[in-house]
């Protein structure tokens, strides 16, 4: 990976990571912070929580994400990135579909089925039966801005990568 590269990826996660970091555990805070302890099912469950948010979060920041890069792209602020073949991440981006709605989709479903269940995992396993609002609104802010930090990444890579000749080259 080229340093012009590696550096628009990397500010781009920490921008996503943050910003979502910030705004999503101050949201919970919000929502969360008069009613009682979260708990795996019923009215207030984290569980339920947890699958909407890692559905819903990527689908949004990719909506908002690749016509942004795109644009930079379009206006010569950006260049175009590809990794190579040998490149896991490109292969990856390579996969997407280039409609944004369609890539934004799978976004969301990646989120909803893998991140979702293997965070609801780690309840499980450490035996986590409740949160009180304060710590949930502190775990949903850290996840939701690792989670976006780490989409990120191929969401740039899907909207930076390199268009398909259209006139049959």
């Amino acid at each position: 990976m080229n340093a012009p590269a590696g550096h628009h990826l990397r500010h781009e996660a920490l921008i996503g990571g943050v910003s979502n970091a910030v705004f999503n555990g101050l949201i919970a805070w919000l929502l969360l912070r008069s009613g009682p302890a979260l708990q795996w099912g019923g009215e207030h469950s984290f569980a339920i929580d947890i699958i909407a948010t890692a559905l819903l979060l990527p689908f949004i920041v990719a909506l908002i994400v690749i016509p942004l890069q795109r644009s930079k792209l379009r206006k010569g602020r950006l260049q175009s990135i590809d990794l190579g073949p040998q490149s896991p991440l490109q292969r990856l981006a390579d996969r997407f579909p280039y409609s944004v709605f369609k890539s934004a989709l799978l976004f969301g479903l990646i989120g909803c089925l893998l991140i979702a269940p293997l965070t609801l995992a780690g309840f499980y396993l450490f035996g986590i039966e409740q949160v009180n609002p304060l710590n949930y609104s502190l775990f949903k802010g850290l996840w939701a801005g690792a989670m976006a930090a780490v989409l990120v990444v191929p969401m740039v890579m899907v909207a930076l990568r390199p268009l398909p000749s259209t006139n049959g080259e």
